[in-house]
């Protein structure tokens, strides 16, 4: 039961579900505000919860989501009646607006991939701007070849030529022939600070980012987020993560939760 779990005890933004319709609320005690709509609501099927592990979003910080919640339905007209709160945006501080727009922009995107596509607008199924690119290599405009990414730098480049900001600390990776991971081999000093993966599909033409932000994993034996080194280099990690899941098949650990952008090219 969800609201049986730490996630309802916490400030965030839920919304109640069915195909086309959308109810969206915000609550400093997400359990208690769940079990009221039981009663209150019959036609919602799904709820998800927009919170944070370390509860650090605030009531401005709510306010201000939910607005941007209530306010992408109504565009597409799948706020259901009984919204009748639209939120405040005035209230978040200017320096935590980028932060939470972010936060937003990714949690959307997640949702988008678990398939609920009531906040797409009407001429297109994705949140992001997920990029189809030909380029003509031939003078016979009748010819074309597909976009080719075969390296780190290339890749960099794509995605900043498609408005994503790369920080410095980067590791790339492409499919391993044959199989469906991606092998990475990041030192374990990246654990201290923020730094990204850029994993290149190169088979079905898609780049995936993710950011991890510091201190997030580790490689202590007993910490839950534990990620393996590689045995005959102990300050090498030794990733191997599911081209689909992003599950790393030794921990465990589910890189999906650091998904940024996934552009097909």
């Amino acid at each position: 039961d969800l609201v049986a779990t730490g996630a309802c005890n916490k400030f965030g933004v839920y919304l109640l579900l069915s195909d086309s319709r959308v109810y969206v609320g915000e609550s400093s005690d997400l359990a208690k505000r769940l079990k009221q709509h039981r009663a209150g609501k019959d036609w919602w099927e799904k709820v998800i919860l927009f919170t944070t592990s370390n509860d650090s979003l605030n009531r401005s910080d709510i306010d201000y989501l939910e607005y941007c919640l209530i306010e992408k339905a109504q565009k597409n007209g799948n706020l259901d009646s009984d919204n009748k709160s639209k939120g405040n945006k005035s209230n978040v501080d200017k320096f935590r607006k980028p932060e939470l727009d972010q936060y937003l922009e990714e949690a959307l995107f997640l949702v988008e991939l678990i398939g609920i596509h009531i906040f797409s607008s009407n001429d297109s199924k994705g949140i992001r701007n997920i990029s189809k690119l030909k380029k003509n290599n031939s003078k016979n405009n009748n010819q074309t070849d597909s976009l080719s990414i075969e390296n780190k730098s290339q890749a960099i480049d794509y995605l900043v030529n498609n408005g994503i900001q790369i920080g410095k600390n980067v590791n790339y990776s492409k499919r391993q022939e044959k199989r469906e991971d991606f092998w990475i081999n990041p030192k374990t000093d990246m654990l201290t600070k923020d730094w990204e993966l850029i994993l290149n599909n190169q088979y079905e033409k898609k780049i995936i980012l993710c950011r991890i932000p510091a201190n997030s994993l580790s490689v202590e034996q007993n910490n839950p987020n534990r990620l393996y080194t590689r045995k005959d280099k102990t300050d090498i990690i030794d990733l191997n993560l599911n081209c689909e899941s992003l599950i790393d098949r030794r921990s465990g650990i589910d890189f999906s939760q650091f998904l940024v952008s996934c552009f097909e090219y």
